[in-house]
């Protein structure tokens, strides 16, 4: 896999994580679900400011070494506030009915918008590491080099007449002619 392989996948963890802030983040009988925004508001935000830094942070500077240090804490820290909101669900959850944790485990589950959260922040996560063991793709380009005489300019025995000089210029012979010095 090439850089640009990576920064497209930090892009798209990222888009998952923005994604998952507005899928639902708790669904009750599998028919009504809550998303970040009706649970608790704060994580909700920090989450999906948290995927847009980290996202335009790895596109901004996609051809240095620090897009992976923004896609790394962009992930550790969304994937820190998607456990925090899984965990503090989960509890909540089992304090409703701590005699029958199966019977809230059958009506009430977390959604899919935070697991993709959780996915999306663990895949930027990984994708800025794997950024530092991928080196940019280098394009060659051709330049054309100066040609170099292979015999310095002067005045040499005419190839066509020995008793004339020409001027060869380095490159080829000229029309100048001379007589050589008696």
């Amino acid at each position: 896999m090439h850089k640009s392989g990576v920064l497209a996948w930090a892009l798209l963890s990222a888009a998952a994580m923005a994604i998952g802030v507005f899928g639902p983040w708790l669904t009750a009988l599998s028919l009504v679900s809550f998303d970040g925004w009706h649970l608790e508001r704060h994580p909700a935000e920090a989450l999906l400011l948290v995927a847009i830094l980290g996202g335009l942070g790895v596109f901004i500077r996609r051809s240095t070494t620090s897009a992976g240090v923004y896609a790394m804490i962009a992930g550790i820290v969304g994937l820190a506030v998607g456990l925090y909101e899984h965990h503090h669900i989960t509890s909540t959850l089992a304090s409703y009915l701590p005699n029958y944790p199966q019977l809230t485990q059958a009506l009430f589950h977390v959604g899919w918008g935070l697991d993709a959260a959780i996915a999306g922040s663990a895949s930027l996560a990984l994708a800025g590491l794997a950024s530092f063991f991928f080196t940019p793709t280098v394009r060659t380009v051709s330049v054309p080099t100066a040609q170099i005489p292979s015999v310095p300019a002067g005045w040499y025995t005419d190839p066509s007449n020995a008793d004339l000089l020409r001027y060869w210029n380095g490159f080829g012979w000229t029309t100048q002619t001379a007589k050589p010095a008696s």
